[in-house]
């Protein structure tokens, strides 16, 4: 698949950081409709230096589709870079938009006029100045083009005056004032719509507060309006030392407490899946967009978590298999709790910034669940085994880590034909150092799903101790999935699977 709805999302690195995070908007509010040409797509156009037939086929049924466009002009064509739109660079401007598309063959010119733009000297020299060395992947975003009557930027804190929301506004398109080409109606607003006079903006602030919550930090947002307020555009602003409480309707609701493993809220129907349930059955079942609750699910269950809109497990590592899948998906995402308080079926609130679940209905907990943990005797080899990775992660070394892992996998090999008693010693072991022991150290000192989380987002580390905790938490990763060659034959030689 080359091509995908806006709605049906998808991770940064298929889709961009633009389009990931309207994605997750259209759930809550107006997102002109469109659809998404993947990075796959700008792969390909690299190596070929045109859109392959099998992809203007794709393109043209999404056009037509009665879901999505219908097949009616005008349409805009929009950057979505994998490095768009980050915490630590907008790229506002800097790669191609083409807006008053109205024909096919004009479309299909717009998504290569994106691609061609990502090899501009204007895009080099932006990357230079912002230090970003990641390799830069395009998507592009399709929508229909909003006719507004008014078009404006709201920051929903104002960056000089942050206790303040700010509003730049014009009569007619948005793409001047963004661009810079003209100035607009400036407005300070109070951040309470109750107290805003101008009728007018009541709305987009009232909005703009929500998409704060939403995303859990103060927003720059491109809307529209013709009538409806539409959102063309959000990104995280930067205001300071100002802190926003991430507030949620706690009225009627009860919360049940666990651990923050993936930001971001979601509200939805709670559906039960567990691991004893076979992964296309579980997929084929669950309703998309539902919240997914799980006791623990692993790795062959993928595409089942890319139907949830939220996920709440029980078991409470921010390194277990449903942690770090929310993350790569950005997907909000609770461990560590309660579940059995759930119904199945019942509404719930998932937050991920505060690490709460709030139900409207609690089950009353007759008998809890206990999950099945490994464990380990402490001997000889696993003390000199612990000794040396708690050295190398106090120091934030992945080379270390790396080989102190490979060191105990290996052991396992080299026990098991002889003393599996020692063989699944030294497997417990390791397995509860990196998910359990891990996750709890790095948050003594650092923010660590935040770090996980910008990992996953295709972020950029902020210092060098950052890039060491990125390369520390992709180490960890490869290693809790068995997807490094070196140790693909552990779970085959352990468990036959």
């Amino acid at each position: 698949m080359f091509v995908r709805s806006i709605s049906a999302g998808g991770n940064v690195e298929e889709i961009g950081g633009k389009a990931h995070r309207l994605s997750i908007l259209t759930k809550y509010f107006n997102v002109p409709e469109g659809f998404v040409v993947t990075t796959k797509v700008y792969d390909v156009w690299r190596d070929e230096g045109q859109l392959p037939e099998e992809v203007v086929k794709e393109i043209q049924e999404y056009f037509y589709s009665p879901y999505v466009l219908e097949g009616k002009f005008p349409v805009v064509v929009r950057s979505s870079a994998t490095v768009e739109d980050s915490e630590k660079a907008s790229f506002a401007g800097v790669f191609e938009s083409v807006t008053g598309i109205n024909s096919f063959d004009g479309l299909t010119r717009g998504i290569e006029g994106v691609f061609k733009s990502t090899t501009s000297t204007r895009v080099r020299r932006y990357m230079e100045r912002k230090r970003i060395n990641k390799e830069l992947k395009m998507a592009v975003i399709v929508q229909r083009q909003i006719i507004p009557e008014l078009a404006g930027v709201l920051f929903t804190r104002s960056p000089n005056d942050p206790q303040n929301a700010l509003v730049e506004f014009v009569q007619g398109s948005p793409e001047k004032l963004v661009g810079g080409e003209v100035s607009g109606r400036r407005l300070f607003l109070p951040r309470d719509p109750f107290k805003v006079e101008d009728p007018l903006m009541e709305e987009p602030l009232t909005v703009g507060l929500e998409v704060e919550a939403l995303f859990g930090k103060p927003q720059d947002i491109e809307w529209a309006y013709d009538g409806t307020l539409w959102i063309l555009q959000a990104r995280g602003i930067t205001t300071g030392s100002v802190k926003v409480k991430n507030e949620v309707p706690v009225k009627d609701w009860y919360p049940l407490r666990g651990i923050p493993a993936s930001p971001g809220k979601a509200r939805g129907r709670a559906y039960f899946v567990l691991d004893d349930q076979p992964p296309e059955e579980a997929e084929r079942l669950f309703p998309k967009g539902s919240i997914l609750v799980t006791y623990v699910l692993h790795a062959e269950h993928y595409n089942l978590f890319t139907k949830a809109s939220g996920i709440v497990a029980k078991v409470d590592s921010v390194l277990s298999h449903p942690a770090i899948i929310a993350r790569e998906l950005g997907i909000p995402c609770v461990v560590g709790v309660e579940v059995e308080a759930i119904r199945e079926g019942g509404e719930v609130i998932v937050d991920g910034n505060a690490g709460i679940v709030y139900v409207r209905n609690p089950r009353k907990v007759l008998k809890r669940v206990e999950l099945w943990k490994s464990s380990y005797v402490e001997d000889e080899i696993t003390k000199e085994l612990r000794e040396e990775y708690m050295k190398a992660l106090e120091e934030l070394s992945p080379r270390e880590l790396e080989k102190i892992i490979l060191k105990a996998f290996s052991l396992v090999r080299k026990f098991y034909s002889t003393d599996r008693e020692k063989a699944f010693n030294v497997y417990h072991f390791i397995n509860e150092l990196m998910e359990e022991e891990t996750p709890r150290i790095l948050s003594r000192r650092f923010d660590a799903v935040d770090v996980f989380s910008r990992s996953d987002r295709g972020g950029e580390p902020r210092s060098e101790e950052e890039k060491r905790l990125f390369e520390i938490y992709r180490l960890l990763k490869v290693f809790i999935n068995y997807t490094d060659e070196r140790v693909r034959d552990v779970p085959t030689l352990l468990f036959g699977i």
